[in-house]
């Protein structure tokens, strides 16, 4: 049973770094260099997320992450809400950021990334440039993915806190 809760822990941590740590190089570093290389940080983007599996990976590490910390953190408060709002409180606003985090992610960015990869294949299929109602849709759903990145990344730093306190 020891060896249980150690693998338990030991992907919880593995994967919140992996994801906490992607999160903050995307929101800090690779959005806004995206956003300055205008129509080329399309094609980056455009590989990112249709050309490789960051965004299964991101998904993955973020559930497995917030699945591991509630298996730890049901028996650390028994449920109990005079425990899990007292002596366990930054660890019960952690876990609820953590959680945020991921719906937020799944939700959100995981909904927008699905139809701007659609939209970037629609736009590659048609051979020519986008058309305006094209690139308004991509432009949202850009405004939409960092939006989320940064909600995301300010509910993880706080989880990250919460789990520290």
């Amino acid at each position: 049973m020891e060896f249980v809760v150690y693998l338990v822990r030991l992907i919880h941590i593995f994967f919140a770094i992996f994801w906490v740590g992607t999160t903050l190089f995307m929101v800090l570093f690779l959005e806004p260099t995206i956003r300055a290389l205008g129509p080329d940080g399309g094609k980056v983007m455009r590989q990112l997320l249709g050309g490789t599996r960051f965004t299964l990976a991101i998904a993955a590490a973020g559930w497995l992450v917030v699945l591991s910390g509630l298996v730890m953190y049901l028996p650390a408060t028994g449920f109990n809400v005079a425990v899990m709002f007292s002596q366990r409180l930054p660890l019960t606003i952690g876990s609820i950021a953590g959680i945020a985090a991921g719906v937020i992610g799944t939700t959100i960015q995981g909904r927008a990334s699905a139809k701007l990869q659609a939209l970037g294949q629609q736009i590659a299929a048609q051979g020519g440039p986008p058309k305006a109602m094209q690139t308004s849709e991509m432009q949202k759903l850009q405004a939409t993915i960092r939006q989320g990145s940064v909600w995301t990344a300010v509910l993880m730093v706080i989880a990250v806190l919460g789990m520290t306190w």
